[in-house]
């Protein structure tokens, strides 16, 4: 599995926030991690409407966090972000694969995602803003 950069950027952005407590505004946070802005702009849309993060428009205003850290699991932001985790379309249905019939590694596939899923609930934004 591959993060896109919506979440790899979105992932990067409360990384961020949860390392700096100061309020930052999306121009300056755009500079600051290298994110074009306009690509920043719709991630900070999404988070905010997820409710990861709280903006302030105006004189003083900027993005905070609007959790905290250790209870945003990167799962549920990689799920707002891109949708349901997957690594294979025939987890997804059995339809979507002509080899469904005589097929073992769809099993196995799916203990990978089941895998997969526990690693990125257990992974907290806080535990990822610790490694340095």
């Amino acid at each position: 599995m591959k993060l896109t950069r919506k979440a790899d950027f979105a992932i990067r952005l409360l990384i961020h926030l949860a390392s700096d407590s100061k309020e930052s505004t999306s121009r300056a946070l755009a500079k600051t991690l290298n994110i074009p802005f306009n690509h920043l702009a719709k991630i900070v849309h999404e988070l905010s409407r997820h409710g990861f993060i709280i903006t302030k428009k105006g004189k003083g205003g900027g993005l905070k966090l609007a959790k905290n850290p250790a209870s945003i699991n990167v799962y549920e932001v990689v799920s707002a972000i891109e949708g349901p985790v997957v690594i294979s379309d025939c987890i997804l249905s059995r339809e979507t694969c002509k080899f469904s019939k005589s097929c073992n590694f769809r099993k196995c596939l799916s203990g990978l995602k089941e895998k997969l899923e526990k690693l990125l609930i257990t992974t907290k934004i806080s535990d990822l803003a610790e490694c340095k």
